[in-house]
C-alpha cells in the first residue's frame, strides 16, 4: 500500500467495513501521553568510512541544529508545514551527521509513540532479501520464483525472477487501486479486507504481461517475498528480521504484522517509533553499515537505489528514487500509505522521517480475520488506524530542511 494513494479516502471501504463485525476494532487502543522531547543519553560511535560515522546506541544523541551547522529558524518552516491543520502529522525526526537535530510531535504523542509504516515495510523486506543473498540462503536476484513457488511452472510463470518481483515488474495481474468506484476489482483492497491467507492470494495471481517489461506497483508482489524468505531461511520474515536487521540496529520497540495464517506481511505494517524508523534510514545512509558492522551488504544498498530496468528514474528494489525539487538528486525514500516517509539524502548526510496519525490496536499484531479489522487506513474508522494528510508536498517539507544547512 503506497504513499501516493493518500488522497483517495477509501470511502466505499467504510461501508464494507461497517458490514463486517470484525471491523469494529478496539476502543482501548494505545495512545501516547506527552509531546515533550528531551535530549537523552549518548551515542555509541565508531570509526567508519560511511557518511555519518556516528550511530545511536539504545538512545540517540540530540543536539541543537546550530551545533550541526543548521539554522533553527529556517528548519522551523518544515515544522510549520508538517503540522498545519489537515496534515495529520504525528511525528517528525530530522537526523544530520548521525544525531537528532530536531524532532516534533503532535499533542499527545512523543518519541515513544507507536507509528505505522504501511508500505515503508517493503524497504525493510528488501534489506532482508539482500542479507539472505549475502548469507547464501538465496542464490541471487536472478533466481527463478519457481524455486519458492513450484506450481508456477505449470501456470506458465516459470520465467519470473526474484529481480522482477523486487522491481515491481513481475508481469502478474494486479490492481492496486483504492478508488471507491473500483472496489471489487482492486486486488489490494480484496487482499487486506477479505483474505485470511494473504500470501496464498498473492501467489495465485495470473499472468498479465511478460516479466520485466511493465512497471506495476503491487503490494501482492511484495507479499510474495514473505514466502521467499520463509522458505529460504526456515524462519518467518519477522523472526529473520529481528535476528538479522532489527536487533543489530537496536530497534527494540517493533511489531511486524502477519496475516491470520502466520505469514509476515512483507508489503506493510511495521509498527515502531519515528526514532526507530530513522535508525533504518541511517543504516541505509551508511551503506548498510552500523557502527562498524555490515548489517546489510553495501553492494545490496547500492543496487537497491540505483534504479530498476523498467523504471530506472523512480524505483529500485522496493525503494522510491524520484527527484524532489530543491533536494539533491541522490535522495531515495521509503514511502507508505497515509503519508509515511523515510527520506535519505547521502550527499547531505541527512535522514528525515515523517509519520502520520496512528492509533494502534491494543491486541496482537495479527490480521485476523483481515487486516482492516485492526489496521484501518484513510481515517475510515475514527480513532483507529491511520489518518492521511489532506495533501503532502515533499518539496515544501524538505525544502526548509535543506535550506537550513547553510553552514555545511
Amino acid at each position: 500500500m503506497h504513499g501516493r494513494r493518500t488522497r483517495r479516502q477509501l470511502i466505499a471501504v467504510m461501508a464494507v467495513c461497517a458490514a463486517l463485525a470484525s471491523c469494529s476494532g478496539s476502543s482501548d487502543a494505545q495512545k501516547p501521553t506527552s509531546s515533550t522531547v528531551t535530549p537523552v543519553g549518548s551515542t555509541a560511535s565508531g570509526s567508519s568510512d560511511t557518511p555519518s560515522a556516528v550511530f545511536p546506541g539504545k538512545t540517540w544523541k540530540v543536539e541543537k541544529p546550530a551545533t550541526q551547522g543548521m539554522d533553527a529558524a529556517t528548519l522551523e518552516k518544515a515544522r510549520t508545514y508538517a503540522f498545519q491543520k489537515g496534515k495529520n502529522t504525528q511525528g517528525v525526526v530530522v537526523v544530520h551527521n548521525g544525531v537528532i537535530v530536531s524532532e516534533w510531535y503532535a499533542p499527545g504523542s512523543n518519541k515513544d509513540s507507536w507509528e505505522a509504516s504501511w508500505s515503508m515495510a517493503k524497504s525493510f523486506t528488501s534489506a532482508l532479501i539482500g542479507i539472505a543473498i549475502h548469507e547464501g540462503k538465496i542464490p541471487g536476484v536472478d533466481v527463478k520464483m519457481t524455486t519458492y513457488y513450484p506450481d508456477w511452472a505449470q501456470r506458465g510463470l516459470g520465467d519470473v525472477t526474484l529481480r522482477d518481483v523486487l522491481e515491481m515488474s513481475s508481469g502478474l495481474k494486479w490492481n492496486e487501486d483504492y478508488s471507491p468506484d473500483n472496489l471489487d476489482a482492486s486486488n489490494v483492497v480484496q487482499m487486506v479486507l477479505t483474505q485470511r491467507d494473504e500470501l496464498a492470494y498473492a501467489a495465485a495471481r495470473p499472468r498479465d504481461v511478460a516479466p520485466h517489461t511493465v512497471f506495476n506497483y503491487t503490494s501482492g508482489g511484495s507479499m510474495l517475498l514473505s514466502g521467499v524468505l520463509a522458505k529460504a531461511t526456515g524462519m518467518s520474515a519477522e523472526a529473520y528480521a529481528r535476528t538479522k536487521l532489527l536487533n543489530p540496529i537496536e530497534m527494540s520497540k517493533v511489531d511486524w504484522w502477519s496475516d491470520a495464517e502466520g505469514h509476515t506481511l512483507t508489503y506493510c505494517c511495521v509498527d515502531t517509533t519515528s526514532r526507530d524508523f530513522a535508525r533504518f534510514g541511517l543504516l541505509y545512509l551508511n551503506k548498510g553499515n552500523w557502527n562498524g558492522k555490515q548489517v546489510v551488504p553495501a553492494r545490496w544498498v547500492a543496487d537497491s537505489v540505483k534504479g530498476s530496468r523498467v523504471e530506472p528514474e523512480t524505483y529500485g528494489y522496493q525503494w522510491w528514487l524520484e527527484d524532489v525539487d530543491g533536494v539533491p538528486h541522490d535522495l531515495f525514500q521509503a514511502e507508505g500509505h497515509d503519508g509515511q516517509f523515510i527520506y535519505v539524502v547521502p550527499s547531505l548526510n541527512l535522514v528525515v522521517v515523517r509519520n502520520g496519525t496512528y492509533v494502534k490496536n491494543a491486541g496482537t499484531p495479527i490480521a485476523d480475520p483481515n487486516l482492516f479489522a485492526k489496521y484501518p487506513s484513510g481515517d475510515i474508522v475514527p480513532g483507529q488506524g491511520t489518518a492521511p494528510p489532506d495533501s503532502w508536498d515533499s518539496a515544501k517539507f524538505l525544502g526548509p530542511i535543506v535550506a537550513s544547512m547553510h553552514n555545511d
